[in-house]
């Protein structure tokens, strides 16, 4: 089925459930998302990207279709081939080691950087700032563009590192440090009060459910190619 002028791309589709859940409306009309909500959600594309990536790594001229209108496709390629290198060699020059998990690599560094933050703050610097700008307004339009550009760097980040995204999302999903967590949510991040454990193979299945759904809808010749099963109805 051919690309479609409007349709949203993959990882805009994928979002779409995680942005609705936090967004806001002003007396007017306009709507928006708070800034840590904003973080979250980009967090949360990158790491899904990661492991679509990782799981699909050997399938991306197939896969490129979904993620960009057929005249952005090779601007897409670029981006999900360089960025990937170029965030990690970052972090790793900053931390002196590779991300734990990508609530550091992705939320911990993007709220970091926005807020001017250094690593070598304090605990209470870093709460005082997030509250500061925890009722900052972030409209949908802004949202948009910024997903698309950090699930396609996700999915370049698990095909590059394929190993070090499993290993990431282990690390914040199944080793949970609980110290951590609770000072996030000290820090006004809007997380449950205590973590989920979900295994990685319990959470992939139903990323590529979603990239399943969005295909059937939209791409449904690239199903078979993808390796993956329509939606059951």
């Amino acid at each position: 089925m051919p690309h479609k002028e409007g349709q949203p791309p993959l990882m805009v589709f994928l979002a779409n459930t995680a942005v609705e859940k936090v967004v806001k409306t002003q007396p007017f009309g306009e709507r928006y998302i708070t800034f840590p909500d904003f973080l979250q959600v980009l967090s949360f594309i990158y790491e899904c990207g990661a492991i679509i990536g990782r799981a699909k790594r050997d399938k991306l001229d197939i896969l490129v279709k979904m993620l960009e209108s057929p005249k952005a496709q090779s601007d897409a390629m670029k981006l999900l081939r360089n960025e990937p290198h170029k965030r990690l060699d970052a972090f790793r020059n900053e931390a002196g080691k590779e991300p734990d998990t990508f609530f550091d690599f992705i939320l911990v560094k993007e709220l970091r950087d926005s807020l001017g933050l250094s690593p070598n703050d304090s605990f209470a610097t870093y709460k005082a700032r997030v509250a500061k700008a925890y009722d900052e307004k972030v409209p949908l339009q802004e949202t948009e563009l910024n997903v698309q550009m950090f699930g396609l760097e996700g999915i370049g980040f698990g095909i590059a590192f394929p190993e070090l995204t499993e290993r990431m999302y282990r690390n914040a999903y199944e080793r949970i440090d609980s110290d951590i967590w609770s000072e996030a949510r000290e820090a006004g991040l809007a997380i449950p009060e205590s973590p989920t454990v979900v295994s990685y193979e319990e959470w992939e299945q139903p990323v590529l459910q979603m990239v399943a759904a969005y295909a059937s809808k939209y791409y449904p010749e690239l199903l078979k190619p993808l390796n993956l099963r329509p939606p059951a109805s």
